[in-house]
């Protein structure tokens, strides 16, 4: 499988042990699957208005809701069908991150190529230092090279100014979106990631 030619993050064990994360090479940052202890911090981020208000997915989630989806992001499944990360600076959770979704690419091919939808929700305090694009990218690595994913997808939505810039600015991505097609989530903005986009990241 092809891998660029220097990796993104160091990987330790694989989904489902213990000790399983990814560690950034450049940056003090750590992607590691939370526990069930630490769902009340990933409460903590999911309920900061803050930062739920360009996902659509979570923003008019109730309590009960959001913590449905914090549980579902402490489990691993096999085959995997999401993989959800706590994002870590130092000792410090700064935000989360990963793949709510794996599946086929084509819906109507289960057995086919499959696919990856991808995201990134800082807290406050840690934006700005180039941390979400480093989360990103080590998402985007991992899912292509370390899950041998065909393809992974990020949706937005217009308004969303900060992933725009991002997605835009720091990846050099073009959208894929059909005018005038909006996701269920609210999203009418679509990027898709593939192995040949990792060496100019």
């Amino acid at each position: 499988m092809q891998v660029p030619t220097t990796p993104s993050y160091k990987l330790f064990s694989h989904p489902g042990d213990r000790s399983f994360k990814l560690q950034s090479t450049s940056k003090d940052i750590t992607l590691r699957v939370p526990t069930i202890i630490e769902t009340s911090i990933l409460l903590d981020i999911l309920e900061n208005k803050e930062n739920s208000k360009f996902d659509k997915s979570i923003s008019d989630a109730n309590t009960q809701e959001l913590e449905s989806i914090a549980h579902r992001w402490t489990t691993i499944s096999h085959p995997l069908t999401h993989l959800n990360f706590l994002i870590w600076n130092g000792d410090t959770p700064i935000g989360i991150g990963g793949l709510g979704w794996i599946g086929p690419c084509d819906k109507t091919q289960p057995e086919g190529p499959r696919a990856g939808a991808a995201g990134v929700v800082l807290q406050p305090f840690a934006r700005g230092k180039g941390f979400a694009y480093e989360a990103l990218k080590m998402v985007f690595e991992y899912g292509l090279c370390g899950l041998g994913l065909a393809e992974v997808r990020i949706g937005s939505y217009s308004e969303n100014i900060p992933m725009r810039m991002v997605m835009e600015k720091k990846f050099g991505l073009v959208t894929e979106t059909i005018e005038g097609v909006v996701d269920e989530f609210g999203n009418d903005l679509l990027w898709v990631v593939r192995m040949d986009d990792l060496e100019s990241f």
